[in-house]
């Protein structure tokens, strides 16, 4: 008999309440096949399934995709589906949110690879692992042991192996490419890269573009052009959308005063802020985080959607 069970994303028929913003599992080997049905309602959330003996398959879009052990299957948040692993099979399953993946990856150095890599879905499988397997099923340990028995320092730590999770997905895409791809394609893509990257890092800072422009070494009006040749946006738009998800993202969930969030984000008057927020948003940061609360399906601006 086929054992299934039902990860979704918000309250569906399927669960009687919604998964946390991180849950983690581990499937040992049983009598019978397992299966989960990968259902997004309001809140987007990826899932990545690891499989250590036998096999497993994952089905898409009306296509099915087979897993061997060792390894991986990384969906991202906006595909639905259903993953089965056969009897005997043993692994895990975790299913993050897209607000956990952008606190935790966002202040990572390598910020721009690993969000290109966790905004696809990624399979890898055998030698394709073989000198990252036993970090990631470490991580995935880890995370399981945190979420179960929580200890001190369980928050650090968790986010700590979602970030490592990533590293070690983007860490077996790359090793497959070649040195130079980057350069094939010109000194634009590289640039904006490197901008956003930057921007990654240095956002809440308060950089006029010309400060990005000379850390790059080249001229203002050249990083304009670049960035909206390759991303439709100038520089100082895309520092500012940045700064808007950020800020909408620490309304909804932190508890903190408006001008204590303003001031984390390098606003040093209040007054500013609440005109900044508003110009973007078309309400104040105290009214959007009113309206975010009353109605949790208004999320504001998603990570992914920012160039």
């Amino acid at each position: 008999m086929l054992e299934t069970a039902h990860i979704v994303s918000g309250p569906t028929g399927f669960a009687e309440k919604p998964l946390p913003a991180l849950h983690a599992e581990r499937f040992a080997p049983g009598l019978a096949p397992r299966s989960w049905i990968i259902r997004q309602s309001v809140a987007r959330r990826s899932h990545l399934l690891v499989i250590e003996t036998r096999r497993g398959t994952a089905t898409m879009r009306g296509t099915t995709v087979a897993i061997q052990s060792p390894g991986l299957l990384w969906l991202p948040g906006d595909h639905e589906g259903t993953f089965e692993v056969e009897a005997g099979a043993q692994g895990y399953l975790i299913s993050v949110s897209d607000d956990v993946l952008t606190r935790t990856v966002a202040g990572s150095a390598e910020a721009l690879h690993l969000r290109r890599t966790i905004d696809r879905l990624v399979l890898r499988e055998g030698t394709q692992l073989a000198t990252t397997f036993a970090a990631i099923t470490e991580s995935c340990s880890t995370l399981v042991r945190e979420l179960n028995t929580p200890g001190r320092g369980s928050a650090t730590m968790t986010s700590t192996h979602v970030l490592l999770l990533c590293l070690h997905i983007w860490r077996s895409v790359i090793s497959e490419e070649a040195p130079d791809d980057a350069a094939q394609r010109g000194d634009g893509p590289r640039l904006v890269g490197n901008f956003l990257q930057m921007v990654e890092l240095h956002y809440r800072d308060g950089w006029p573009i010309a400060r990005y422009a000379a850390a790059l070494g080249v001229t203002d009006d050249k990083l304009h052009a670049h960035c909206k040749r390759e991303k439709g946006y100038s520089p100082r738009a895309i520092v500012h959308q940045r700064l808007i998800h950020e800020a909408c993202m620490r309304l909804r969930q932190l508890d903190l005063p408006v001008e204590q969030i303003g001031y984390g984000l390098g606003f040093r008057d209040p007054g500013y802020f609440n005109r900044f927020f508003r110009k973007y948003q078309n309400a104040s940061p105290g009214a959007y985080r009113r309206r975010a609360r009353l109605d949790p399906s208004q999320h504001g601006p998603s990570y992914a959607a920012w160039p």
